[in-house]
């Protein structure tokens, strides 16, 4: 259970994150029209092709992942002499951190839904708009959990933006798009697992079936939402390790 004071302490510090992020609108609107630009992107390819395909699905899922990504992969590290400071106050660092996934999660809707509209505004998807809607945000929470943890861990707001690509582009190496399910050795069938756009784009391809399965896209979800769970658990004993020392 949260206790009454890390709820006002959370309460409190997202009212802060949120004038922070406005007082610097200009970055804000930069992370914003991204998603759009690259759904756009994404209408030139497969609008020429004439037709849509799962890897459109695909790279609509590894977009999402890495709009949550990158949002969050700095906000720990550049605030961590702040956060050891008000550590000795008794600041609650799952308040801390509950306060980072709420705002960057309001910010991930924003982009996932602006980069499926504007996909959708050329392009027919087969599927529930709303469902693919849901399915993109969590896994772009999922990406808000990496950056998170990414960000915890960093020495300095550089290697956070650095280490991003090195958790992204296994997305793609351990995928169906790199390897035929069929071709998945034990190892390769576990690490596929293990990557939040797995789950998303599964989740597309039902959506698009003919006789969707609504119970694989129910589970998906479920697999999704362990992602930020696990993630911010992990970035939460970063942050009382990093208090401890």
């Amino acid at each position: 259970m949260i206790s009454p004071e890390t709820k006002r302490q959370k309460r409190i510090l997202t009212e802060r994150y949120w004038d922070c992020l406005l007082g610097d609108f200009k970055s804000v609107l930069l992370l914003i029209l991204q998603a759009p630009l690259i759904g756009w992107l994404c209408t030139v390819v497969w609008g020429s092709l004439g037709s849509v395909s799962p890897m459109l699905y695909f790279v609509l899922c590894l977009s999402s992942v890495w709009f949550g990504a990158v949002n969050a992969c700095r906000e720990i590290v550049k605030e961590r002499a702040i956060l050891q400071r008000e550590s000795l106050f008794g600041l609650s660092s799952l308040a801390y951190l509950l306060s980072k996934f709420q705002v960057l999660s309001i910010l991930a809707l924003c982009q996932v839904s602006l980069l499926l509209m504007a996909v959708e505004w050329q392009l027919a998807l087969p599927g529930p708009f709303v469902i693919q809607i849901i399915t993109l945000w969590f896994c772009s929470i999922a990406g808000v959990g990496l950056g998170l943890t990414i960000s915890s861990f960093a020495g300095n707001q550089e290697r956070a933006v650095l280490s991003v690509p090195i958790l992204i582009i296994p997305q793609i190496l351990f995928s169906e798009i790199a390897v035929p399910s069929h071709l998945f050795g034990k190892t390769m069938a576990i690490a596929e697992k293990l990557m939040p756009v797995r789950w998303a784009y599964d989740s597309f391809l039902q959506l698009a079936a003919p006789t969707t399965s609504w119970f694989t896209v129910a589970t998906n979800l479920v697999a999704l939402t362990t992602f930020p769970i696990a993630l911010g658990l992990l970035s939460l004993l970063s942050l009382k390790f990093t208090k401890s020392t």
